[in-house]
Formats: C-alpha cells, structure tokens, sequence
C-alpha cells in the first residue's frame, strides 16, 4: 500500500486526480467459538504480511479460543518466508474479547474495516447487520486472499475507517457499497490453483496458506448434499442406558439367538480394534468388506458425471466398477517398470475435479508393496482423498500407513479381516482415516451394514493370535516361488509382499487348464493389462501347497514327454 500512495500521490501532481490515499493495510476478522483456530490465524498472518504498518484484529467471545489462535499463529509464523515483516506487524496487532456477538458486530461497524471476515454460526445473518466495511468475507470458507486475487473484490477499497462513509472505487463511486464474499469448500477448492499461483508469485506465503490450510480438510472435497445429510437414526442409535426389555425396534421378542438388531456403531468391536491397531475408535469405519468402504468413498466425494478418480493398473477391480456403478469417471495410470508407482503420472493427472487416488499396497494381482516413502510422497502432493488399501498388509515387511494417519487428513486406510484372519465368510472390512471422514461415512452407511454373527465372530478372531499362520504362510510362499522358479516353462516370478505370487508362463491356458483337471484352481491374469501370460497363485497350507508343487513339476515333464 505505500507503494501505491506514493504513485498516486506522484500523479496527482500531474494533474491526475486520485481516490484518496491507500493507508495500511487492514484485516478485523470476527469469531465466535465455531471457528476453527487454524483458519483464524491463517487470515491474521495473510494480512499481516503485507507490510510492518498492516492492521490486523481479532475480536473473539472467549480467552481460551485466544490463546488457541495465539498457538496457532505462533506454529504458522514460522514457515513464512516474509515472518520478520510479519511479526512486527503482530507486535501492534489486537486480539480483543467480548462478551457477545453483539458487542463485536457493534465494534466493527465503529472500526469500519477495510477487509471484514466473519467466521461465526450464522455468517449470513451477522453479515446483514454490517454496513460499514471495505468487504466482507462471510463464513471460514472465505479467507481474504480469494477476494485479493479471485473472487471479486477490486483492491481499491477505503482504509483507516473510511469505510464508514466510502465504498471501493467502481464506475457507479457515488454510491457507498461493500462486498459480500461467501465461497463453499467446493468454490473454494476450484478457484485454489488461481489464488495460489498469484499468491506464490507474490511472494505472500500467508495469503496461499489461508487457502490451503482450509483445503487440506476433507470437509472440502465432500459433496455438498452430505455434508449436510442427517443420517437415519436407529432405535439402537437413541437407546440410553442399560434396558432390559427392548420394546423399541419392533423386533421378534422371542429368542433365536438373532432376533435383536446388531449393534450399528459396533462398539465392541471397534474398541478391540482400536487397542491392536493403536487408532482411536472415532477414526474407525467398520462395513461389509472392504468393497463398502470404496463404494462409500465415491458416493461422499464424487459429484456424479462431473467428478473423477485416478486408478492405477493394473490393480483390484472393484475401484473401477464402483466409480462406473457411482457415474464417476476414470484417469487410468499404468504402473510404472516393474509395477513400481507412477509418482509423477499420478501429480500430472490431478486436476480441480480429481477427487479421489486408489492405490493398493501391496499390489493386487502384482503382489508387490510400495515404500512408506514413496506413498507418502504421492499422498502429501495430491489435492483429493488418497485411498490406501492394505488387504495384504499383514503379509509385507514394508509396514503400514496407520501410524501416519494423524499426518495425512485425506488419507483413507482400507484393511480387511478375510486374509491374516481368515475370516472372508464374514465380510467385514476397515476404513481408518480422520473423524471427519468417518463421521461421514456412518452418516452415509446403511443402519446395520454389519450383522451380528459377523460382529461376535470378528471378535473371536481378533482374541486369537494369528502371526504363526503369517509366518507359516510366509514360509510357504518362499517355497512354492522356489518351486516355480525351477520349472522350465516358468519365466517369471514376481516379488510378493503378499499371500500370492504372480507368475508368468508360456501358455498360461494350458497350465490352468491342467491345474483344474487335477481339482486345483487359481486365477488366470494373463488378460490383465501388464500381466499377460501370468497365472495368480494364492500360497495355500503345506499340504495343498505339495499337492500343488507336484502337479507343477509333472506339467513339467508331461510338456517335454507327451507319451507320459
């Protein structure tokens, strides 16, 4: 802004007349205590940085949101690449406590800001009483920065207090006017690579960061409907207490051992969870198989026909059919050499309507694992909800993704009771990810999407130590690719982090063909792109295993003696 006055007061010397001159640069944003802190100190920093003489205020209803906003400016100052301008801006900056939302939209009428942010309950409605402000950004999903370089306001708006008797200078000045800015998650997530490419180019690390620092919730991305959708309600749902006659759900009040409805939170058998993964139980989803969770995904972050979703190939299938089945269309990725993450593919194909990233690791049908590394990586530079499906996990020593989860607020974490736990009868599947995310997932579910059996038998399971099976199995499957290895027909077995191995073969037909004429049967892949010629082979127990290993070994012999 001094720059500006300068120029204007330069000019109209020359006989050019000028507006009024540009004071310091000023921010009031007024909270109560729905705001979210993050968001708040994001708006103070964006303003702040301008220059050492910017204004910046906060009016707040309590001490204790303060001292969080104070926190949080403390923890953002730091990554900012102009923090000296900054705090000394903040040194003559105000965080003021009311005793009530009036009294702070009364203090900002007298202050007459240049830029206004109110982040309350009811933004629209405490917008309407405002009549002195250069612009009004209404809502936490309005940071200032999106009036600055997208949203609409001209940048020429009256500061000092002016705004009481000025609105920003247009073709029709003679009236006095403000603007109201509200921009939803979903606007907002559009109109993010324009604000951060001007912001980036500025230099003005704070105004990009009020942007992402809303961006990197999921609340952003989710469609609007359910975000708003109040869940159906179960009369398990609303019981209180211990009872002892249940009169509430018309059930069948005579005993079969399944005549209530299951429990539709599965308490129980989250609590179990949460104590062996070490996740809390608010951040668990529990469906009917995992198949749910991914049908899920796409129903609360796809808009359909306009939304998408980026699939590596080859991988499982299903992420395909739901994303048809759910009218979301599809960036098919090829893996990389040797099945390896297409890292930069992936960074390429993100667009403003990419929603979603399915990545199975390890890999089905490949068998391989990715590095904790490299998914971190890919996660940390995707804009959309990066979903990480860990079937196989149990059977890999390149670990989990559970212990980053609270690193990664888009991050959705698939894992499955059918492989290590042997329990592909029951059909239950985990999703972890953050509350949010799962609070919307249980709004979106179906009441009981879990039964009973399943529940109680899940719980069984999960009492019973199961790493001797992983080791055996483990065992087993070092064996069978030894076996494989040496057979002459045989011309690859892939590396497995998994309870499978991947196995090219020169006539991939005939061996499947022979393989289940002798009772035994895998899966044919050989018309999966990329795994042409390879037959999936699950690692079975010892004794099917040898059963296996024999047939393999007289394939073998019959294809170099026909006669036999």
């Amino acid at each position: 802004n001094r720059y500006v006055t300068t120029a204007k007061q330069l000019l109209s010397m020359q006989t050019v007349a000028i507006d009024m001159p540009a004071g310091p640069s000023e921010v009031m944003v007024v909270v109560d205590d729905t705001a979210i802190p993050a968001f708040v100190a994001a708006d103070l920093l964006s303003q702040a940085e301008h220059g050492a003489d910017s204004q910046v205020m906060l009016l707040c209803l309590s001490k204790a949101f303060a001292q969080c906003v104070q926190e949080e400016v403390g923890k953002q100052l730091k990554a900012l690449s102009r923090a000296n301008f900054t705090q000394e801006a903040l040194t003559h900056s105000r965080i003021i406590v009311l005793e009530s939302l009036d009294d702070a939209i009364e203090f900002a009428e007298a202050y007459a800001p240049e830029h206004l942010i109110l982040s309350v309950q009811d933004a629209g409605s405490a917008a309407r009483r405002i009549t002195a402000a250069g612009s009004v950004f209404i809502g936490s999903w309005s940071p200032e920065s999106a009036g600055d370089y997208a949203s609409g306001t001209n940048h020429t708006l009256p500061t000092g207090g002016w705004a009481s008797a000025f609105s920003g200078v247009n073709v029709d000045s003679f009236l006095r006017k403000m603007t109201l800015q509200e921009l939803t998650p979903d606007g907002l997530r559009r109109l993010a690579p324009t604000i951060l490419s001007m912001a980036q180019a500025e230099g003005l690390d704070a105004h990009a960061q009020a942007v992402s620092v809303r961006l990197a919730r999921a609340e952003a991305l989710m469609r609007p409907n359910i975000r708003a959708l109040t869940p159906y309600s179960t009369a398990r749902d609303e019981c209180a207490g211990s009872p002892e006659v249940f009169l509430d759900a018309n059930e069948s009040p005579y005993y079969t051992g399944w005549n209530r409805y299951p429990d539709p939170r599965q308490r129980i058998l989250k609590q179990k969870l949460s104590a062996i993964k070490g996740v809390d139980v608010e951040n668990i989803f529990l469906g009917n198989g995992s198949d749910e969770a991914i049908d899920l995904m796409f129903r609360i972050f796809c808009e359909p026909g306009r939304d998408k979703a980026i699939i590596l190939s080859p991988s499982y299938g299903m992420y395909t059919v739901a994303a048809r089945t759910n009218d979301v269309g599809v960036c098919t990725i090829p893996l990389g050499d040797n099945y390896s993450l297409p890292a930069g593919a992936i960074a390429e194909a993100a667009a403003p309507d990419t929603k979603l990233l399915f990545i199975c690791s390890p890999n089905n049908p490949t068998g391989n694992a990715f590095s904790i590394e490299e998914l971190s990586a890919v996660i940390e530079q995707f804009p959309g909800i990066t979903v990480v499906d860990e079937a196989y996990a149990d059977f890999s020593t390149k670990g989990s993704l559970l212990p980053l989860l609270d690193r990664f607020p888009r991050l959705v974490i698939l894992q499955t009771l059918s492989k290590a736990y042997g329990l592909a009868g029951l059909r239950v599947g985990m999703a972890f990810a953050n509350a949010s995310i799962i609070k919307a997932m249980d709004r979106v579910k179906y009441p009981y999407n879990v039964n009973q059996p399943a529940q109680q038998l899940a719980l069984s399971a999960l009492e019973q130590p199961v790493e001797g099976y992983i080791k055996e199995i483990l065992a087993q499957r070092e064996a069978l690719a030894r076996t494989l290895s040496s057979l002459p027909y045989v011309q690859r077995v892939f590396p497995s982090d998994a309870n499978f191995l991947l196995v090219k073969v020169d006539d991939p037909q005939a061996l499947y063909d022979y393989l289940l004429e002798g009772g035994i049967i895998v899966r044919d892949r050989s018309r999966v792109l990329q795994c042409e010629g390879s037959l999936r082979i699950t690692v079975g127990t010892p004794e099917e295993n040898r059963r296996l290993a024999d047939s393999l070994v007289l394939f073998a012999k019959l294809k170099t003696t026909p006669d036999l």
